[in-house]
């Protein structure tokens, strides 16, 4: 176990961890091959420099990151989800990664730290977004990027938005925190960051309620 981690009382909430890391991968197996394994490739093509990667999960991403990337540091709170990446770092002997368990809104290093932080599907489960762009802008050096791939509410879809709304307090509960209804994009603008690059996408292989995307890249002012 990574020092420093901390251990989970076991409860209802600890079991609904287990079976959100335990079956992650095999949900989200249909979308990977549609879009999001393609996606991830195209917006880490060109990560470079000091890379800080938000709540990585099982580490899908990992694959996807360049050799220009020349350190890779990956940060993950949830303890199951933990042990799983430590389980795929497990067979890899990259020096370039660490790993921390610190949580998005208290990330444990210093101002101006790096080049790039990347967050995918991960910014609709933090607890409050607005502090996670704070964090993310502390320790991004001025002028950094922030390479981002988040489902969001349906903005232009107000049907949607109505089984959005419907169904995320069940969502919530059963998957992680999960939110179907967050506007990341204005999150990301009201945060300071500016949209170099964004793509407004529906999700084939996802749910309806989960598929409204948006990826690109945003630099911090």
């Amino acid at each position: 176990m990574i020092p420093g981690a901390k251990t989970v009382k076991f409860g209802i909430m600890s079991i609904r961890s287990w079976f959100m890391a335990r079956f992650y991968d095999a949900t989200m197996k249909k979308a990977e091959a549609t879009c999001f394994g393609q996606w991830r490739q195209e917006l880490l093509a060109d990560a470079s420099g000091r890379v800080l990667e938000i709540g990585s999960g099982t580490g899908v991403n990992i694959p996807h990151y360049p050799d220009t990337a020349e350190e890779l540091v990956l940060t993950e709170p949830d303890p199951h989800m933990l042990r799983l990446l430590q389980e795929k770092l497990g067979t890899r002997t990259d020096e370039r990664i660490s790993v921390y368990p610190c949580s998005a809104d208290a990330l444990d290093f210093p101002d101006d730290t790096f080049d790039v932080v990347v967050t995918t599907l991960v910014l609709c489960s933090v607890p409050s977004p607005v502090n996670t762009l704070q964090e993310i802008r502390r320790v991004l050096k001025p002028g950094g990027t922030l390479i981002f791939m988040e489902h969001v509410i349906a903005r232009d879809n107000p049907g949607l938005v109505k089984w959005q709304k419907f169904f995320q307090p069940v969502w919530c509960y059963m998957c992680g925190n999960c939110h179907l209804t967050r506007d990341m994009e204005k999150s990301l603008q009201d945060a300071g960051f500016r949209l170099e690059q964004i793509d407004r996408l529906m999700a084939p292989g996802s749910p309806p309620v989960v598929a409204p995307t948006i990826k690109g890249i945003a630099v911090n002012r």
